[in-house]
């Protein structure tokens, strides 16, 4: 059989095997040509993107209730002093300059809890404190405690600050506490914390409703705003901030629980109006303990156990049978 090569073929060229491969397969994209528009979607599906998405209509409705000339200059102090220390710890540890996200909503939380009324520079303390907290009281694996908890629990003492939750739409009617749960339910929804906010709020409620078995008068008002407005605001977007909450749905169970009955009986015994932070905070000291517990136990070596091979049993040979 006589067969004719390509090269004797006028018009065709053989190409090189490492030509052709790189002309047919494509060249794999480099992970820096993401565009602009992909990383905003990517912005917009973070915890801290949905609870800024939450907070705008809040603060847009809350303050134009209380009045801009008073909101503004409080919102701004919380924002700066959260801010600037931010910014400054960050380049000292980090070596580099960051955008505050996390600061940014440590302070609105800051703002929204603290009465308005209160002094621009005791504010922006506050706001300080609550990131500082978040550096100070720290681990590899994240913070130790709600910052804008804690900060608002040690302003009491140190400032005798008041705390009037007007950001969780307390001075509006009861209508406009729809606006707050709907806010609560997209978060818990993105977060997948329905179990730990749920746990809280059925465990909370249902305390008080036993203690007024006993004497109604004394828990009638834990059911009216605007206790009831800053429960659901603490359960919603305090109790599920992700470094200091659960995400297993047993752990999610005991500790919206715990943080429950720290907070009524806080309430009971007449701690004030920090009974719903001092529950908070007891609640990310507990899960602390329990994730310090587990990652303890898993350092523990695993004795290894050594199994013997089986011993051979000797052969007895069986003389053959001799024939009568």
């Amino acid at each position: 059989m006589i067969t004719t090569s390509d090269k004797n073929i006028p018009g065709t060229r053989r190409e090189p095997v490492g030509e052709a491969r790189e002309r047919k397969l494509p060249r794999p994209r480099p992970a820096s040509a993401t565009t602009p528009g992909t990383r905003v979607r990517r912005l917009l599906r973070t915890p801290k993107a949905s609870l800024t998405l939450v907070f705008v209509p809040l603060l847009l409705v809350a303050g134009a209730s209380t009045g801009w000339p008073i909101v503004l200059p409080h919102v701004v102090a919380a924002l700066a002093g959260a801010c600037l220390v931010d910014l400054v710890l960050g380049a000292i540890t980090r070596d580099r300059w960051t955008w505050p996200t996390s600061a940014l909503l440590s302070g609105l939380i800051v703002a929204f809890v603290l009465g308005p009324g209160e002094p621009h520079w005791v504010t922006f303390t506050v706001g300080a404190l609550a990131t500082i907290s978040k550096y100070a009281l720290a681990t590899r694996h994240g913070h130790l405690f709600n910052p804008a908890a804690l900060a608002l629990v040690v302003s009491v003492p140190l400032f005798g600050t008041g705390q009037s939750w007007w950001g969780a739409l307390s001075d509006l009617p009861g209508l406009w506490l729809v606006l707050l749960l709907a806010g609560g339910v997209f978060l818990l929804d993105r977060l997948n914390k329905f179990p730990l906010a749920l746990t809280f709020l059925g465990a909370y409620f249902g305390l008080f409703a036993f203690a007024g078995l006993a004497n109604p008068a004394r828990v009638a008002e834990m059911f009216r705003a605007p206790f009831v407005n800053a429960v659901f605001f603490l359960a919603c977007f305090m109790l599920t901030d992700p470094p200091t909450s659960p995400g297993r749905r047993e752990d999610q169970m005991w500790v919206g629980g715990l943080v429950a009955i720290v907070s009524a009986v806080a309430q009971l015994v007449g701690v004030g109006q920090t009974y719903l932070l001092v529950g908070l905070l007891a609640g990310n000291l507990a899960l602390f303990a329990r994730r310090w517990v587990s990652r303890l136990t898993a350092r523990v070596p695993t004795p290894a156990i050594v199994t013997r091979p089986a011993e051979r049993q000797p052969v007895t040979e069986i003389a053959p049978s001799r024939r009568a």
